[in-house]
């Protein structure tokens, strides 16, 4: 049932749970008491300011309503409705004066923000709130990430279609004008698709705005967005009086958390860190502050990130701990797994950060995660991306590892080939794997005539007009059907487009690829060729590129194949310095008396030869495999 705005205007300002004269204890941001209307009394009763006013809930009987309702039930029980109504709103009532005086002594600023924007945003979210309970998409949502209905209620989670004329004859009906509406939830016509809508407060309780959040993870664009333009650096769940606040990344975060009685835990919303955030937490009390990060591929990244933390802590002279968290794992989730105790007891547990403890605690938890990882791996399972057409080599380096990989030839022009079978073999023999091969010396258009010609075993130049022979015909449309599914699949990209490299974009675009798709390997044919814009303060051009290229891979922690010149003389192999040192592996192939030979050099793996066989090369397509 949606409520009425005159009824919600009188809870706002003449009701409060401390009026009811019964134990109540601080639970989050929300109130917890014994619950009278089940058999045992248990603690599962929650007071709750979600919509404006306080309500309760029980999440144990489901017992809801507004006080006037629970006086009702609780102390006017043995009288008739009418009867009931009135004295429980003359008992509100007996506090009224005092509430009044409070509410004249407020700042002018405050009466500001929670006139009628508030009014507009709070009917929002009462009708989002109703709309919750009607809706099963929300629920299965909700249940997805172990929320109920009742508790989503308790922090004012709602539902909204996207469409908003259902909503506009609610406000009309409210006593609000559509002008009001327009100008308050200025995006609210700009976003149509069903989203759970989260009300952020301020630290006065006043709603400041309301945030939509996808409930279909496969759209890519706009998981969350926000219906009210307004502050963004106020902190979701910021609450007063909060001395030791923990800084969370995710709205799910902060709410489970909260959920669980853990005090003071406030979300950036995914946003930076930033001093405005620390100003907001200081205002409210905090002397110190705990940030729990999700785990970043980058670590070297996310490193920095918390050092930068520390000097912001430094600069507001409050004290800080850092924690990140387990791969894949978030305050969400390890609160539901473990418990609040659990979580508490590793803030409690955790330094205060200075740059040698930070460093150290880093260095420890890196540690016990690649014992972890590596315990995981099956002594018969490669740790890297095999090799289907390469067997041998994929035993002898364990599969395709993350690294930087130079790849050359004699003569010159083999190393194409190779660089392009690999990536067919490492296509076609990991279903999950995506390629990003970069081309600095081949048109793209050779290049699908390459891949296809590789594909079905025939010379390049069939692949280029309609043959006498409809079976080649037939084998051409099938590959190129099989190169249009990995590529419409985004399992391979094919870039001829870049005519200089800024590594700032690149790191940029990769991360988010990475991101999206998690096993990625980056291929460059051509890096002689590649125009650096980065690395000003190194004189030598192959320095710059192999700095930005090693730094790429620390950054990425992917598998890196560069595709490059290098000469072969008595002393062994010649080329610049910096590939041959920054690179974790040398792949050389040479060609003599019409047969080829593959080795590769590291001085990272234990010894300097790690593998070496013959390699035969198909005579039409040029497709190269192991013997």
């Amino acid at each position: 049932m949606l409520i009425d705005q005159e009824h919600a205007e009188y809870m706002r300002t003449k009701a409060h749970p401390r009026q009811l004269g019964i134990p109540l204890s601080r639970w989050g941001r929300n109130l917890i008491a014994c619950c009278p209307f089940h058999a045992p009394e248990e603690t599962s009763l929650f007071f709750y300011d979600a919509l404006g006013y306080w309500r309760y809930r029980c999440l144990q009987c489901g017992a809801e309503g507004d006080l006037v309702d629970f006086l009702m039930k609780s102390r006017f029980n043995g009288v008739d409705e009418q009867t009931a109504r009135s004295e429980a709103f003359e008992f509100l009532g007996a506090l009224d004066k005092d509430l009044v005086n409070n509410q004249d002594s407020e700042h002018p600023w405050v009466k500001e923000v929670g006139g009628e924007k508030s009014k507009v945003l709070e009917c929002f979210v009462r009708y989002c709130h109703w709309a919750a309970c009607k809706s099963p998409s929300s629920a299965k949502f909700l249940e997805a990430r172990g929320w109920s209905i009742g508790q989503a209620q308790l922090y004012g989670l709602g539902y909204y279609s996207g469409d908003p004329e259902p909503f506009i004859s609610y406000c009309m009906l409210s006593g609000i004008e559509r002008h009001q509406i327009s100008f308050y939830l200025d995006n609210l016509e700009a976003y149509h698709e069903p989203r759970i809508t989260i009300p952020a407060r301020n630290s006065k309780g006043f709603i400041h705005s309301v945030y939509g959040r996808l409930i279909d993870d496969n759209e890519k664009s706009h998981t969350y967005i926000t219906y009210a333009s307004g502050p963004t650096v106020i902190p979701f769940n910021i609450q007063a009086d909060s001395e030791n606040p923990i800084i969370v990344q995710g709205f799910f975060d902060a709410l489970t958390a909260d959920l669980a009685g853990i005090p003071g835990v406030v979300s950036t919303m995914f946003q930076e860190l930033n001093v405005n955030h620390l100003y907001k937490l200081k205002a409210c009390g905090a002397e110190s502050f705990t940030v729990i990060l999700r785990r970043e591929e980058d670590r070297r990244n996310q490193e920095l990130k918390i050092q930068k933390y520390l000097k912001l802590a430094e600069q507001m002279h409050m004290s800080l701990k850092s924690i990140v968290l387990p791969k894949d794992e978030s305050v969400d989730t390890f609160v539901r797994k473990n418990g609040a105790d659990q979580l508490i007891d590793l803030i409690a547990n955790t330094e205060v950060d200075t740059i040698h403890s930070h460093r150290r605690s880093m260095l420890l938890q890196d540690i016990k995660e690649n014992f972890d990882t590596a315990m995981a791996c099956p002594p018969d399972q490669s740790v890297g991306y095999k090799l289907s057409t390469f067997p041998k080599l994929t035993k002898e380096i364990d599969g395709v590892q993350s690294g930087c990989f130079f790849v050359s030839s004699q003569p010159f022009g083999l190393k194409t080939f190779l660089l392009s079978s690999l990536t067919l073999d490492l296509i076609e023999s990991n279903p999950n794997l995506k390629v990003i091969y970069v081309a600095y010396e081949t048109p793209r258009r050779q290049i699908f005539d390459r891949f296809v010609s590789m594909l079905i075993g025939e010379s390049i130049l069939n692949v280029r007009k309609q043959n006498a022979d409809n079976e080649i015909n037939k084998k051409i449309t099938e590959a190129t059907r099989d190169l249009m599914a990995y590529v419409r699949n985004n399992r391979l990209e094919i870039w001829d487009d870049m005519p200089s490299l800024d590594f700032n974009d690149l790191l940029k675009t990769l991360s988010q690829e990475l991101k999206d798709h998690p096993d990625l390997i980056l291929v460059i044919d051509g890096i002689d060729h590649m125009k650096i814009t980065d690395r000003p303060e190194l004189p030598d051009i192959h320095e710059k590129r192999s700095s930005i290229m090693l730094d790429l891979y620390k950054a990425l922690d992917i598998p890196i194949f560069l595709g490059g010149e290098l000469i072969d003389s008595n002393m062994g192999l010649l080329g610049p310095r910096a590939y041959l040192r920054d690179s974790d592996a040398i792949y050389w192939l040479t060609e003599k008396d019409g047969a080829l030979n593959l080795s590769v050099d590291s001085k990272r793996m234990g010894t300097s030869r790690v593998y070496e066989d013959k390699i035969l090369i198909d005579p039409q397509s040029s497709r190269m495999k192991e013997a």
